[in-house]
């Protein structure tokens, strides 16, 4: 990402780039040790795993489920009457409030009402930033840029005015102004590494578009393809149905280990995410008519490895064609090896970075000869399973996989769950036959949005 364009100056540029694993080590900008984007990666685990990951989940299905009730209220007799809306427009919105408000805090929507109308503006156009085009070029690109600098830098010094009204030592969970309190140790971590406000504002906006327009594009895959086949829905009713504690509340371990609902968002993410992720070459290496030469860059597309028909496809069962969405695909793998893979992956990157941030000079990266680590999981996994589990990059790897993984899956299968259990949702068979069925759009990266709406009749379940 280019840090420039969030607003970077030259010297939050020199501390962002130690340590970073590029082509060509980066040496005549000086490096006192800082680590500032490894870092942040490393500590984030420590707040979206265990007990702060079931905090921050409860948190984002107690704000959905008051958003789905304000909406349908229990008892009221409008409640039980059909509505029809577009299912996929109430799930992007729905998410998004919960999601921002569990990590962010309340206060953010006080500052920023219009937040996300701007997240969704800004998906569509972030990316034509990455050309550097003037601003009359791209003039509604750049003042969605300009808008987010605005507000997160606004939203972070009424969060750091607050904390002189706490007592001392404090440290809670989550709080109105901040939010989680892994977002509010992030900031002070930016802020006492030397990072500009202007940039922290800029890493701000990028942090609350990444954990949103990842995400909720999935959610709304999920719901599409779940809405459009009906004993599916009523499967998933069941299973879901067993994992209630309460009329509408329900064990949130016993939902992301449901298995069809767990290969159906498995399959989302197969079927609908593209994430691109650039890799140091750290050997020669032939890939197929490939040469890729030791300290090159190459770029893993996902979706490319997640649309191959030979790993994907299984003959005899045309359902199987990695271009049909098919929510049985996973139905035999609850996601532990995939998994397991990712963390094995992510943990061998980690100590080839340690390595290579211990030589220091150009030289000595150069002219060192990495031994190829060979994978335990070649030994253990048939050839069609290896495959398809190297295949499934929905989250990225190495030293940059994506450490919010965890909480996705809670906010996607526990979302949909508070949703079936409280509502009624049936598709509109006329509207669909005119609009057509929802298929990924090819417009972004990560999480890819459907390219259309769909339309049902919902009402409040009894």
């Amino acid at each position: 990402m280019s840090f420039g364009i969030l607003g970077a100056t030259k010297e939050d540029l020199r501390i962002i780039s130690m340590g970073a694993q590029t082509a060509k080590p980066i040496t005549n900008l000086g490096d006192d040790g800082r680590r500032i984007i490894h870092d942040l990666h490393k500590m984030t685990p420590q707040y979206l795993t265990g007990k702060p990951l079931d905090s921050l989940t409860d948190l984002f299905i107690q704000t959905l489920c008051a958003d789905i009730d304000s909406k349908f209220p229990i008892n009221v007799l409008t409640s039980y009457e059909w509505q029809t809306l577009d299912i996929l427009a109430y799930v992007k919105t729905t998410w998004a409030h919960a999601s921002i408000t569990a990590l962010f805090g309340s206060n953010i929507y006080t500052i920023w009402p219009e937040i996300e109308k701007w997240l969704w503006l800004f998906d569509e156009h972030f990316q034509s930033l990455f050309t550097k085009l003037p601003r009359f070029l791209l003039p509604l690109a750049w003042a969605l840029r300009d808008e987010g600098w605005e507000k997160c830098a606004q939203w972070e010094r009424e969060a750091r005015k607050s904390e002189t009204n706490k007592l001392f030592g404090e440290d809670p969970d989550w709080d109105p102004y901040w939010g989680l309190r892994f977002v509010r140790k992030r900031a002070t971590y930016l802020k006492e590494s030397g990072i500009s406000d202007k940039a922290r504002a800029g890493n701000q906006m990028v942090f609350i578009w990444g954990l949103n327009a990842n995400a909720i594009p999935i959610a709304m895959q999920v719901m599409a393809q779940i809405l459009q086949r009906p004993a599916l829905q009523t499967s998933l009713l069941l299973e879901i149905s067993a994992a209630r504690t309460g009329l509408t509340s329900f064990d949130m371990r016993k939902v992301i280990t449901s298995p069809k609902l767990k290969s159906v968002f498995q399959e989302a993410l197969r079927w609908a995410t593209a994430s691109p992720s650039p890799r140091v070459v750290r050997e020669d290496v032939n890939l197929g008519e490939f040469r890729l030469k030791k300290g090159n860059m190459a770029m893993v597309h996902s979706r490319t490895l997640q649309m191959d028909f030979k790993t994907w496809y299984i003959p005899g069962i045309e359902e199987s064609r990695p271009e049909n969405f098919w929510p049985e695909r996973f139905l035999a793998d609850d996601g532990s090896a995939t998994e397991s893979h990712v963390v094995s992956e992510n943990q061998e990157a980690e100590t080839n970075y340690s390595d290579d941030i211990k030589r220091t000079s150009k030289s000595e990266i150069e002219q060192e000869n990495i031994p190829v680590q060979e994978k335990s999981c070649e030994k253990e996994k048939e050839r069609g399973e290896r495959a398809r589990m190297l295949s499934l990059r929905p989250f990225g790897g190495g030293t940059t996989l994506c450490p919010g993984r965890h909480f996705a899956i809670n906010e996607i299968l526990g979302g949909i769950a508070a949703l079936l259990l409280r509502l009624e949702i049936e598709v509109l068979p006329d509207e669909l036959k005119k609009n057509g069925a929802p298929i990924p759009g090819l417009k972004k990266q990560g999480g890819l949005l459907p390219d259309r709406g769909l339309m049902v009749r919902v009402r409040r379940r009894r």
